[in-house]
């Protein structure tokens, strides 16, 4: 995934440089030139272990400048290395955007790079590197050059194991590989789903594939939920960032149209029910939710008309055949549909 080495101890990263490169960090082995690309969620972890390492935990603002590629000059990034520390042993310079400079600006720090100053470290941030430059020669003999690549689908269940044992977590067998399959591969959103689940199956406890199940479903119930209730207000705007965001998180536009088919089919029984005074420690069970969802469900089904909800039928039973037969995007039918669902 990555191509790294630590200053004087000719390491070259393999499949993950990750770990080795945060294990220096928290020893307190810093390199005095850092250039790190690709993935932005391994890139803003080393950021982060490296402004805790190097700055400390009061992170002392005098020692700490944060520049744009863009906007900054190679000479006045290496004034900036050359300062002296003020409060503190060391200084970091952070430039973000450094695949912006063009290759005779990088190749005007290689002077630097044959003698960094020791109360420095220069840490470049980039989107790309293009390894072949004699800049990546020198970067590497002096600190550390890191590309991080995106996953591959056969990586997934690897790298969610070793995230797992970063976040100190136990997963049971076949949690990696079912949660690989349901988030795909961005980095960020697997340990953002490790970090959930965590919590919804308890501190402590191990996580099993079960646990991933009952956590996207309660995480569809709540986006469905949330994009009703915009339908039902009338929000057109928060029900296209709702969409968008579900989108995002890989669900099918198939399964969005059925989930809310679903959930109109429980506030037509909602309102009959509730019509029967049924008591409301029921409904959960009659209506197939959670309790949790139960209250949120009978104020949806209150504010909705029988017109209204006719409609929404109509207009999700269109979107629906669109899906499976019309050459337009997804995203341009569910946004039509939404549309079709608040109108002006």
């Amino acid at each position: 995934m990555s191509e790294a080495r630590a200053r004087g101890r000719g390491r070259e990263g393999g499949e993950d440089a990750l770990a080795p490169l945060l294990a220096d960090l928290e020893a307190g082995r810093i390199a005095p030139v850092y250039y790190l690309a690709g993935e932005a969620f391994p890139v803003e972890q080393v950021v982060t272990a490296l402004r805790r390492t190097v700055l400390g935990a009061s992170e002392n603002a005098f020692n700490y400048e944060t520049l744009l590629a863009t906007e900054a000059s190679v000479t006045s990034v290496l004034a900036s290395a050359r300062t002296v520390p003020m409060f503190g042993p060391r200084r970091l310079i952070q430039v973000r955007d450094a695949h912006l400079w063009k290759a005779d600006e990088l190749a005007a720090l290689i002077p630097y790079l044959k003698d960094p100053a020791p109360t420095s470290c220069l840490l470049l941030i980039a989107e790309k590197a293009d390894l072949r430059l004699k800049f990546f020669a020198e970067a590497k003999k002096a600190g550390v050059v890191a590309k991080f690549e995106p996953l591959k689908d056969r990586q997934v269940p690897a790298w969610v194991s070793g995230e797992a044992r970063r976040q100190k977590l136990k997963l049971e067998p076949g949690t990696a590989e079912r949660l690989a399959e349901a988030v795909g591969t961005e980095m960020a959103q697997l340990a953002s789903a490790l970090e959930r689940l965590s919590l919804y199956a308890g501190l402590g406890k191990p996580i099993g594939p079960n646990h991933v199940e009952e956590l996207l479903a309660t995480t569809r119930q709540r986006s469905v939920f949330e994009l009703t209730a915009a339908v039902g207000r009338g929000d057109r705007r928060e029900a296209l960032l709702v969409l968008r965001r579900m989108l995002e998180d890989r669900e099918s536009g198939v399964m969005i149209v059925a989930m809310l088919a679903r959930h109109l089919r429980q506030l037509w029984s909602a309102k009959e029910l509730t019509a029967r005074s049924v008591p409301r420690a029921e409904l959960a069970s009659a209506l197939g939710i959670h309790p949790f969802f139960v209250g949120d469900l009978i104020q949806q089904a209150e504010r909705l008309s029988g017109a209204a909800l006719a409609r929404t039928h109509r207009a999700l039973f269109e979107a629906d055949r669109s899906l499976k037969s019309s050459r337009l995007s997804e995203r341009a039918i569910l946004e039509g549909l939404i549309f079709a669902l608040c109108p002006p």
